[in-house]
């Protein structure tokens, strides 16, 4: 979901439930997915660790499900899922403070055995249940849409609360109805058109939120609970840029629409909502909240996001972000304070910035690079998962 495409946030759907629980909290207004795809960002958001599918060489990862949360440098090859045993998951840590912990996942990138499951006490997965006969292929999409759609996932998180053993609880829930306006863009004739249906999935998710916080109230289990709203990722819906890129989220190289994220925290828990915030950021966040303190340190400065996509390095630092090819044949900077739309090289202008960036980027390949054997090859399960969310044919 797009920061921008909450009502609150300035944009176009109604979103009355998003809009309320900004006015009792706080919106960050530099949040951003640590990358532009679901399962790394996720990782970071599970583990505090900055992903990476970097390797030894400078090349990037294959991606499969060994290597898509983006923490191959910490794991052992002969266990199972994408997040290593070796780094402890958030639900794990609410655990250690106490909480009974509930997840309602509904991406299949992120079911078992993918290592996201790790220390939910009750953990469900919603998602598309296999017809009797093969369906036509715009069939089987539809289904697999309706599958995890808000009504379902949002009835599954309420059936877990009823089932819950304390009002101590840490509660995750996963909605997938703006990632599925995907699901129809092959049969809408131009972006305004999508852009339209993506509005109306923001709105469905925004009823499902409602109803979901509106349970809890009922309840009487909103006083002492802290909300945090977010995403992954977000999302491009047509913009023009200074290069081309891809088209949806994946990024290569990523800019801004697809970065920026809404951050909601309700009540005010935090001072500085101006600050950059990433998704494994929001694992401090969530730990504090909770009471606990973590030793989990982002391998990032503070103002610092880094992206080590396909054929490009994008990096930013402050107000300048940059864009690297991995070839060394081109390099771009943009001045996001001055060009928020990113269609304005400036590298001529400030030299010194760019070999700044040059420079970071060398020593972040280097320390974020899995320097094991990592397998390299999409299982026939992997293709499954990929082809249910509409990233292969």
């Amino acid at each position: 979901m797009r920061d921008d495409f909450a009502t609150c946030c300035g944009a176009a759907p109604t979103t009355p439930a998003i809009d309320a629980l900004a006015a009792r909290g706080q919106r960050f207004t530099n949040a951003v997915g640590s990358f532009h795809q679901t399962t790394m960002s996720m990782g970071a958001l599970f583990t505090g660790q900055t992903p990476s599918l970097e390797r030894s060489g400078g090349e990037p990862l294959n991606f499969n499900s060994r290597t898509w949360c983006g923490m191959a440098r910490f794991a052992v090859w002969d266990e199972p899922g994408c997040l290593p045993r070796a780094l402890r998951t958030l639900p794990e840590r609410m655990q250690d403070a106490g909480y009974e912990t509930i997840g309602i996942a509904s991406n299949r990138l992120l079911f078992e055995p993918a290592g996201f499951e790790r220390g939910f006490d009750r953990w469900v997965e919603v998602s598309y249940r296999r017809m009797g006969r093969k369906p036509n292929d715009r069939e089987l999409v539809l289904a697999r849409v309706q599958g995890r759609a808000v009504d379902r996932v949002t009835m599954a998180a309420l059936d877990a609360l009823q089932k819950r053993a304390s009002d101590r609880f840490f509660l995750y829930v996963h909605y997938m109805d703006v990632h599925d306006y995907l699901a129809g863009r092959d049969w809408f004739e131009n972006w305004g058109e999508l852009r339209g249906d993506y509005a109306s999935r923001v709105e469905r998710v925004d009823a499902g939120v409602g109803l979901l916080l509106n349970a809890l109230e009922k309840e009487g289990l909103m006083e002492g609970t802290a909300v945090v709203f977010t995403a992954d990722h977000g999302e491009r819906l047509g913009e023009e840029h200074l290069l081309e890129g891809r088209s949806s989220h994946w990024g290569e190289p990523s800019f801004e629409e697809v970065l920026r994220i809404p951050l909601i925290v309700a009540p005010p828990r935090f001072e500085d909502t101006d600050r950059l915030v990433r998704t494994e950021d929001i694992f401090r966040m969530v730990s504090e909240i909770a009471g606990e303190g973590g030793e989990e340190a982002s391998a990032l400065e503070t103002d610092e996001l880094f992206l080590g996509e396909g054929p490009w390095w994008t990096y930013r630092s402050g107000r300048f972000k940059s864009f690297a090819s991995r070839d060394g044949k081109s390099f771009h900077l943009v001045d996001l304070a001055a060009d928020p739309a990113e269609v304005y090289d400036v590298a001529v202008l400030h030299p010194e910035i760019g070999e700044r960036h040059r420079a970071r980027v060398a020593e972040l390949v280097d320390s974020l690079a899995a320097t094991g054997a990592v397998p390299e090859e999409l299982t026939p399960e992997d293709q499954e998962r990929l082809r249910a969310l509409g990233y292969l044919d």
